[in-house]
Protein backbone atom coordinates (compact mmCIF):
# COMPACT_ATOMS: atom_id res chain seq x y z
CA UNK A 1 0.00 0.00 0.00
CA UNK A 2 1.46 3.46 -1.20
CA UNK A 3 -0.87 5.58 0.44
CA UNK A 4 -2.13 6.66 4.05
CA UNK A 5 -5.19 5.06 5.23
CA UNK A 6 -7.75 7.17 6.66
CA UNK A 7 -9.64 3.87 8.84
CA UNK A 8 -6.66 2.10 11.12
CA UNK A 9 -9.18 -0.93 11.30
CA UNK A 10 -9.76 -1.54 7.67
CA UNK A 11 -5.73 -1.23 7.34
CA UNK A 12 -5.45 -3.68 10.29
CA UNK A 13 -7.78 -6.09 8.71
CA UNK A 14 -6.02 -6.04 5.33
CA UNK A 15 -2.63 -7.10 7.17
CA UNK A 16 -4.69 -9.77 8.89
CA UNK A 17 -5.71 -10.88 5.15
CA UNK A 18 -2.09 -10.35 3.99
CA UNK A 19 -0.86 -12.59 6.53
CA UNK A 20 -3.45 -15.62 6.48
CA UNK A 21 -1.94 -15.23 2.23
CA UNK A 22 1.47 -15.31 3.79
CA UNK A 23 0.92 -18.33 6.18
CA UNK A 24 -1.18 -20.33 3.90
CA UNK A 25 -0.22 -19.52 0.14
CA UNK A 26 3.45 -19.42 0.29
CA UNK A 27 4.71 -16.06 1.38
CA UNK A 28 6.43 -17.41 4.71
CA UNK A 29 7.47 -20.84 3.40
CA UNK A 30 10.38 -19.67 0.43
CA UNK A 31 11.89 -17.12 3.01
CA UNK A 32 11.95 -19.66 6.06
CA UNK A 33 13.78 -22.02 3.83
CA UNK A 34 16.52 -19.75 2.96
CA UNK A 35 17.03 -18.32 6.26
CA UNK A 36 17.45 -22.01 7.25
CA UNK A 37 19.51 -22.53 4.50
CA UNK A 38 22.25 -19.75 5.25
CA UNK A 39 22.27 -20.34 8.94
CA UNK A 40 21.03 -16.75 9.32
CA UNK A 41 20.78 -15.45 12.84
CA UNK A 42 20.27 -11.56 12.53
CA UNK A 43 18.05 -10.45 9.89
CA UNK A 44 16.93 -6.80 8.65
CA UNK A 45 12.80 -7.27 7.40
CA UNK A 46 12.15 -4.27 4.48
CA UNK A 47 8.83 -3.48 4.37
CA UNK A 48 7.38 -5.45 6.96
CA UNK A 49 4.17 -4.72 6.74
CA UNK A 50 2.49 -6.44 10.13
CA UNK A 51 5.31 -8.16 11.12
CA UNK A 52 4.18 -11.62 10.38
CA UNK A 53 7.04 -12.77 8.42
CA UNK A 54 9.49 -11.32 11.13
CA UNK A 55 7.64 -12.79 14.06
CA UNK A 56 7.65 -16.67 11.76
CA UNK A 57 11.28 -16.22 11.41
CA UNK A 58 11.89 -16.13 15.31
CA UNK A 59 9.40 -18.59 15.69
CA UNK A 60 11.40 -20.34 13.73
CA UNK A 61 13.87 -20.20 15.24
CA UNK A 62 12.97 -20.78 18.91
CA UNK A 63 11.87 -24.40 17.69
CA UNK A 64 15.36 -25.07 16.08
CA UNK A 65 17.02 -23.81 18.87
CA UNK A 66 18.61 -20.99 17.19
CA UNK A 67 18.54 -17.13 18.58
CA UNK A 68 17.26 -15.06 15.38
CA UNK A 69 16.57 -11.47 15.79
CA UNK A 70 15.01 -9.70 13.40
CA UNK A 71 14.94 -5.82 12.78
CA UNK A 72 11.33 -4.79 10.89
CA UNK A 73 11.91 -1.58 8.69
CA UNK A 74 8.83 0.17 7.14
CA UNK A 75 8.45 3.43 5.51
CA UNK A 76 4.68 3.60 7.55
CA UNK A 77 4.63 4.50 11.12
CA UNK A 78 0.86 3.39 11.19
CA UNK A 79 2.06 -0.28 9.93
CA UNK A 80 4.74 -0.73 12.48
CA UNK A 81 2.48 0.77 15.51
CA UNK A 82 0.26 -2.40 14.31
CA UNK A 83 3.22 -4.58 13.74
CA UNK A 84 4.59 -3.76 17.73
CA UNK A 85 0.82 -4.80 18.76
CA UNK A 86 0.24 -7.57 17.28
CA UNK A 87 3.75 -9.46 17.44
CA UNK A 88 2.89 -8.95 21.30
CA UNK A 89 6.67 -6.91 22.52
CA UNK A 90 8.86 -9.59 21.55
CA UNK A 91 12.44 -9.24 22.42
CA UNK A 92 13.75 -10.58 19.42
CA UNK A 93 11.87 -8.16 17.45
CA UNK A 94 13.34 -4.15 16.57
CA UNK A 95 11.01 -1.40 14.42
CA UNK A 96 12.92 0.69 12.89
CA UNK A 97 11.10 3.24 10.70
CA UNK A 98 13.04 4.18 6.92
CA UNK A 99 13.10 3.95 3.44
CA UNK A 100 13.90 0.66 1.86
CA UNK A 101 15.97 2.92 -1.05
CA UNK A 102 18.23 4.57 1.58
CA UNK A 103 18.30 1.39 4.64
CA UNK A 104 19.79 3.32 7.74
CA UNK A 105 22.67 0.31 8.34
CA UNK A 106 26.50 0.08 7.49
CA UNK A 107 27.43 -2.39 4.93
CA UNK A 108 26.82 -6.38 5.58
CA UNK A 109 24.74 -5.18 8.56
CA UNK A 110 22.45 -8.34 8.82
CA UNK A 111 23.31 -11.87 8.02
CA UNK A 112 20.35 -11.90 5.71
CA UNK A 113 17.93 -8.96 4.41
CA UNK A 114 14.40 -10.17 3.39
CA UNK A 115 11.86 -8.33 1.78
CA UNK A 116 8.15 -9.73 1.04
CA UNK A 117 5.56 -8.56 -1.13
CA UNK A 118 6.92 -4.90 -1.38
CA UNK A 119 9.16 -5.17 -4.91
CA UNK A 120 6.22 -5.11 -7.14
CA UNK A 121 5.58 -1.43 -5.57
CA UNK A 122 8.53 0.07 -7.13
CA UNK A 123 9.22 1.25 -10.29
CA UNK A 124 12.23 -0.48 -12.19
CA UNK A 125 14.51 2.34 -11.13
CA UNK A 126 13.02 2.72 -7.71
CA UNK A 127 13.14 -1.44 -7.51
CA UNK A 128 16.86 -1.48 -8.87
CA UNK A 129 17.66 0.87 -5.96
CA UNK A 130 15.60 -0.72 -3.42
CA UNK A 131 17.76 -4.24 -4.73
CA UNK A 132 20.73 -2.06 -3.68
CA UNK A 133 20.30 -1.32 -1.17
CA UNK A 134 19.60 -4.94 0.32
CA UNK A 135 22.20 -6.43 -1.50
CA UNK A 136 24.99 -3.60 0.73
CA UNK A 137 23.08 -4.34 3.78
CA UNK A 138 23.21 -8.34 3.58
CA UNK A 139 26.61 -10.46 4.63
CA UNK A 140 24.87 -13.85 3.12
CA UNK A 141 22.42 -12.84 0.67
CA UNK A 142 19.31 -10.48 0.17
CA UNK A 143 16.01 -13.07 -0.26
CA UNK A 144 13.41 -11.27 -1.90
CA UNK A 145 9.77 -12.68 -1.99
CA UNK A 146 7.19 -11.57 -4.31
CA UNK A 147 4.48 -11.97 -6.78
CA UNK A 148 4.39 -13.25 -10.60
CA UNK A 149 2.92 -11.34 -13.22
CA UNK A 150 0.86 -13.28 -15.64
CA UNK A 151 -3.02 -13.45 -16.89
CA UNK A 152 -3.93 -16.58 -14.45
CA UNK A 153 -2.25 -14.96 -11.33
CA UNK A 154 -4.55 -11.91 -11.92
CA UNK A 155 -7.79 -13.88 -12.53
CA UNK A 156 -6.98 -16.36 -9.33
CA UNK A 157 -6.11 -13.56 -7.07
CA UNK A 158 -8.83 -11.70 -8.20
CA UNK A 159 -11.37 -14.20 -7.54
CA UNK A 160 -9.27 -15.30 -4.16
CA UNK A 161 -10.52 -11.84 -2.91
CA UNK A 162 -13.98 -11.54 -3.98
CA UNK A 163 -14.36 -14.87 -2.27
CA UNK A 164 -11.82 -14.59 1.04
CA UNK A 165 -13.01 -11.16 2.39
CA UNK A 166 -14.63 -8.09 2.62
CA UNK A 167 -12.26 -5.55 2.94
CA UNK A 168 -11.55 -2.72 0.70
CA UNK A 169 -7.93 -2.56 0.64
CA UNK A 170 -7.69 -5.96 0.03
CA UNK A 171 -10.26 -6.53 -2.86
CA UNK A 172 -8.56 -3.79 -4.35
CA UNK A 173 -4.70 -3.92 -4.24
CA UNK A 174 -5.01 -7.57 -4.30
CA UNK A 175 -5.15 -7.76 -8.15
CA UNK A 176 -3.06 -4.65 -8.37
CA UNK A 177 -0.19 -6.25 -6.85
CA UNK A 178 -0.52 -8.95 -9.59
CA UNK A 179 -0.58 -6.64 -12.35
CA UNK A 180 2.37 -4.10 -11.01
CA UNK A 181 4.54 -7.34 -10.25
CA UNK A 182 7.59 -8.37 -12.18
CA UNK A 183 7.88 -11.59 -14.06
CA UNK A 184 10.49 -13.53 -12.67
CA UNK A 185 13.30 -12.71 -15.82
CA UNK A 186 12.70 -9.43 -15.13
CA UNK A 187 13.51 -9.49 -10.95
CA UNK A 188 16.61 -11.16 -12.11
CA UNK A 189 17.47 -8.07 -14.40
CA UNK A 190 16.84 -5.76 -11.94
CA UNK A 191 18.73 -8.02 -9.74
CA UNK A 192 22.42 -7.75 -11.97
CA UNK A 193 21.68 -4.27 -12.67
CA UNK A 194 22.03 -3.58 -9.02
CA UNK A 195 24.60 -5.42 -8.52
CA UNK A 196 24.02 -8.69 -7.19
CA UNK A 197 26.28 -11.08 -7.75
CA UNK A 198 24.85 -14.68 -8.88
CA UNK A 199 21.25 -13.89 -8.62
CA UNK A 200 18.75 -16.83 -8.79
CA UNK A 201 15.06 -17.01 -9.17
CA UNK A 202 12.67 -19.71 -8.66
CA UNK A 203 9.25 -20.14 -9.35
CA UNK A 204 6.91 -20.81 -6.26
CA UNK A 205 2.92 -22.34 -5.56
CA UNK A 206 0.50 -19.51 -5.82
CA UNK A 207 1.80 -17.30 -8.17
CA UNK A 208 4.85 -16.48 -5.97
CA UNK A 209 9.06 -16.04 -6.63
CA UNK A 210 11.67 -16.40 -4.17
CA UNK A 211 14.94 -14.15 -5.41
CA UNK A 212 18.18 -14.29 -3.77
CA UNK A 213 22.11 -14.33 -4.25
CA UNK A 214 23.67 -17.13 -4.38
Amino acid sequence: MDRPVDVPDELERNLADIEFANRWLGGIAPIRREVRRTGARTILDVGSGGGDVAQALVRDGRRRGADVRVTCLDRSPEMLAIARRRTGGDERLTFVYGEGERLPFGDAAFDVVTCTLALHHFEPPAACELLRELRRVARLTPVVGDLTRSRLAFAATWLYARVTTRNRLTRHDAPLSVRRAYEPREALTLARAAGWRAPRVQREAFFRMTLSDG
